[in-house]
């Protein structure tokens, strides 16, 4: 008989990494402090350092974040390439023959590369933007649109559209339904770019696809994003984002014409990417433990961080947390500390069953209120993967430790006025038990459980289980909840009740949410959605109960990730993979009330 596939969902969120990796260098030493190996600039930056065409800053930092000025981009391509002259020179009133920059400057001029603007000058020190490296590009290295794709921002009447065709048509941006033509280029984007165009002549002679490759392996029911790294010197990086799984050294890379096999081994897992190499695609197959998936793999171009990334001392070393902070805040501002469910959930809100950056959506949207926030992988998770080394020894209190830190961290900023908890799912029970120890001025609990785990689990089990082995569970968490581990655990709920999982079990175990809300004296607000189905009303209203002047807001559609979901199971499980849905409506703007009252 088929095995049915009921571990899915709780294995998403309710235990803790499924795999923890020991720590390892990725790469050689870096050339800049801030760029490290598993970064996704790191082998377009390192290409162009080794070719000398990139210095980066005085204290031997790159800031791949940070915008690039129209002189710097002239500095970097008249490193790289020869720029022959076309035309006479043009005298620019902003830019004197003491300029440091030009010589350089006339050279680019002379070789068609820039115009400068109607009023003479030529603007060397502003930010260059996407529209204007287009041409810049284009023309440096002669470059030709072979196709037509449609950008909603790039009308064809724009004097940038032939630029931006030819970028795309050479697969040097990737950016799906917009350019974002009037941005301005970041020092990472603008190496990217490079890296690709340098590529494009190797390419012509060797099947190797250069760059990062992105799809999702068509598991049925719960389809999986994964990333193929392949840097110009044939070493290749796999990524798993929904598992925490950032940039491991691909075991073998393998091409022979336009077939392409990359080998993965992990703790004695292999897994094996085989497929043919197209001209926009890798169109292959996945296979591991004997099963084989579908996986279409298209080039991938990482999205733009909008936050700043701050490290917070803890236990065993440095937690990396996101600062997402308002527009143009000139005064303290409260931060909230949002806290992520169960599983290795990231601090988006992704999980293994996919992407639907909940937690993503209400850290962007809680700025456009007036309120920063913090989120962060928890340790064991994504970037925060090597402050675990070994899953047994996790338990419940190092999450709770690692939030008492910081905020005690945040309380030192001078740019905050007040410090607030957000807790998803466990991450609800894991802010009450740090607001026991922490000063905060409020908590937010969404989709929070009510009552013990173990009542949470067996209720969960009991809508997938067969009942032999919903007895065999229920007879596990009454050993757990005893302080026992259990020796002889079944196959078929190994994912979650493995070996290593069982002492963080048994200390998660012995906490009743209610009770502990109870005890505080800390402004809350409880928030549930009424098509949850992992955490039902009942949790909220017990959550209530213990804490009678607390705030509850319900929402009719909202599901367990925060957004509007039909009530059926399979189509409810369709939006955990779905970025695309917003959040609720509403959701944001309530807690941001709440915060801000």
């Amino acid at each position: 008989m088929k095995k049915k596939h009921f571990a899915a969902i709780i294995a998403a969120t309710a235990i803790t990494p499924a795999i923890v990796l020991p720590t390892m260098t990725y790469a050689e030493q870096p050339n800049f402090s801030d760029i490290v190996p598993s970064s996704p600039y790191a082998s377009a930056i390192n290409l162009l350092h080794d070719k000398g065409a990139i210095t980066g800053f005085s204290d031997n930092t790159f800031r791949p974040q940070e915008t690039i000025t129209r002189q710097h981009v002239l500095v970097v391509l008249e490193r790289l390439i020869e720029l022959p002259s076309i035309r006479e020179g043009k005298e620019f009133t902003d830019v004197s023959e003491k300029h440091s920059y030009y010589e350089t400057i006339q050279n680019a001029y002379k070789a068609g590369l820039i115009d400068g603007q109607p009023d003479g000058n030529f603007n060397p020190n502003t930010p260059i933007t996407r529209g204007q490296i287009a041409k810049i590009l284009v023309q440096a290295f002669d470059l030709q649109a072979t196709e037509t794709t449609s950008f909603s921002d790039v009308p064809k009447s724009h004097w940038s559209y032939p630029y931006v065709q030819a970028l795309s048509s050479n697969n040097i941006t990737t950016t799906s339904n917009q350019f974002l033509l009037n941005e301005p280029l970041t020092r990472g984007q603008f190496a990217l770019f490079l890296e690709r165009i340098l590529a494009l002549n190797e390419m012509e002679e060797s099947i190797l696809p250069i760059g990062q490759w992105a799809g999702k392996i068509d598991i049925p029911q719960s389809p999986l994003s994964v990333i193929l790294q392949i840097d110009a010197d044939g070493k290749a990086y796999f990524s798993v984002p929904a598992q925490g799984l950032t940039n491991y050294p691909v075991s073998s890379l393998t091409t022979n014409k336009e077939q392409l096999q990359a080998v993965v081994d992990i703790a004695g897992t292999t897994m094996t990417i085989e497929g043919k190499i197209e001209e926009d695609r890798i169109t292959a197959n996945f296979s591991q433990n004997g099963m084989t998936f579908p996986l279409i793999l298209t080039p991938y171009e990482p999205p733009a961080v909008t936050y700043e990334e701050l490290a917070v001392p803890v236990e065993n070393g440095r937690l990396k947390v996101a600062l997402e902070m308002p527009k143009n805040a000139t005064a303290q501002v409260p931060v909230a500390v949002i806290i992520a469910g169960s599983g290795p959930t990231t601090k988006d809100g992704n999980t293994v069953i996919g992407e639907n950056n909940s937690l993503k959506m209400l850290a962007e949207g809680l700025a456009q209120q007036g309120i920063a926030s913090i989120r962060f992988d928890k340790r064991g998770v994504g970037d925060n993967m090597e402050l675990l080394k070994d899953e047994g020894d996790l338990r419940f209190t190092n999450y709770s430790q690692d939030v008492e830190q910081i905020i005690e961290f945040v309380q030192q900023d001078p740019r905050f006025s007040s410090v607030h908890l957000i807790g998803h799912s466990e991450g609800s029970l894991v802010g009450i038990i740090a607001a026991h120890t922490a000063t905060v001025e409020s908590l937010t609990s969404i989709a929070g459980a009510g009552r013990p785990i173990d009542e949470i689990l067996f209720e969960q089990l009991t809508a997938q289980l067969p009942e032999p082995l919903l007895e065999t569970a229920s007879t596990i968490l009454e050993q757990l909840k005893k302080g026992e581990t259990v020796d002889n655990v079944p196959e078929d709920l190994y994912a979650l009740f493995r070996p290593s999982v069982q002492p963080y079990l048994i200390s998660w175990l012995k906490y009743d949410p209610a009770a502990k809300l109870a005890e505080l004296k800390v402004p809350t607000l409880i928030i549930q959605g009424n098509n949850d189905l992992q955490i039902t009303k009942v949790d909220a209203e017990r959550l209530h109960t213990a804490k009678s002047d607390a705030e509850v807001l319900y929402f009719e559609t909202m599901n367990h990730v925060l957004k509007d979901a039909p009530a059926d199971r399979e189509s409810n499980l369709a939006t955990y993979a779905n970025p695309t849905l917003p959040l609720t409506e509403g959701l944001v703007e309530k807690i941001a009330t709440f915060i801000l009252k």
